[in-house]
């Protein structure tokens, strides 16, 4: 539901709330079901972790593998699990067919769920006419919902901020981005042209958006360093660019520290699983077929060097 605020100290009349967003990873048991005792103790951890929203579904847990079978199940024990916890919600939906995401968003929707997360169809690189169909039929389907777009590369387009501003004049209810660079001139055009999105940066962007107006932050490493996500959000958010940087850099370390040993490029999911992963060893790592992730020993490095660095959080 798109909300009425007031305009921001920027003087920007945003479309929806600052905030953190997180996602959460998919736990699978060996037969591939959802494994449902692990999924809802994930849920119970993370919503205590300060994030304003948590999402399903997104590339990260592996929206793009989702059966309608599958999709539904993952989202009947999502919207169970956060009832009461005081922490919004969001549905990923990924497809290749337009149908099936009005479709899914309409089962989600049935369910009480009002934040949807989109990309555009990966098949082939929309054009511009094409583009603004699809965001005018996916959220005028549903008027009373909230949409944040995920712009990512596997879409074969990523928009800027002249492609924003062409979008949200057509459609009142796309609120918000998920922005996945450190690209400087993209950041800039994102946040000076579409500034009345909430444009949810990456730890490694996040501090340098800060200087350009209101954005968020999208916290993938809040389930391991809880106190330093809100920390960077709290930075940027009141205008301390300087710490916000200083933290910015920390993360990058960080992930170095824990993903630099291994050389491999692999699927979104196996980086945020592990990460689930160092706070609980009990969490599946696997992922769905055909994509593997971190081998045990490239795994007990990692955690080697997340103990370590757990003293500075």
């Amino acid at each position: 539901m798109t909300q009425t605020l007031s305009a921001n100290k920027h003087g920007v009349t945003m479309r929806t709330k600052q905030g953190m967003l997180g996602a959460v990873d998919i736990p699978w048991n060996e037969d591939l079901t959802l494994d449902e005792t692990s999924f809802r103790s994930l849920l119970g951890r993370l919503s205590t972790l300060g994030a304003h929203r948590l999402y399903v579904m997104g590339t990260a847990g592996e929206g793009y593998a989702m059966s309608d079978d599958r999709f539904r199940n993952v989202v009947d024990v999502f919207v169970d699990a956060m009832r009461n916890t005081g922490v919004g919600t969001q549905v990923g939906v990924i497809s290749l067919a337009t149908e099936q995401v009005v479709e899914r968003i309409g089962y989600a929707h049935g369910l009480g769920v009002r934040s949807f997360q989109i990309s555009l169809p990966a098949w082939g690189a929309v054009t511009d006419a094409e583009m603004l169909t699809f965001f005018k039929t996916v959220c005028g389907e549903y008027p009373d919902a909230e949409f944040l777009h995920y712009n990512l590369v596997r879409a074969k387009r990523i928009l800027d901020g002249d492609d924003y501003r062409m979008i949200l004049d057509a459609t009142p209810n796309l609120v918000a981005a998920k922005q996945n660079t450190t690209d400087m001139s993209l950041i800039r055009s994102w946040m000076q042209k579409a500034p009345e999105m909430q444009h949810f940066m990456l730890q490694g962007a996040f501090g340098y958006a800060s200087q350009f107006g209101e954005c968020s932050l999208l916290c993938s490493m809040h389930g391991v360093y809880p106190e330093l996500t809100r920390e960077y959000f709290a930075a940027g958010a009141n205008g301390d660019i300087a710490r916000a940087l200083d933290i910015a850099e920390e993360f990058n370390a960080h992930r170095q520290g824990i993903f630099g040993h291994v050389n491999r490029t692999m699927i979104d999911g196996a980086y945020d699983k592990l990460l689930v992963w160092l706070t609980d060893q009990s969490f599946p790592r696997r992922l769905l077929p055909p994509y593997e992730g971190f081998t045990d020993s490239e795994a007990a490095v990692s955690r080697e060097y997340y103990e370590r660095s757990r003293t500075g959080d």
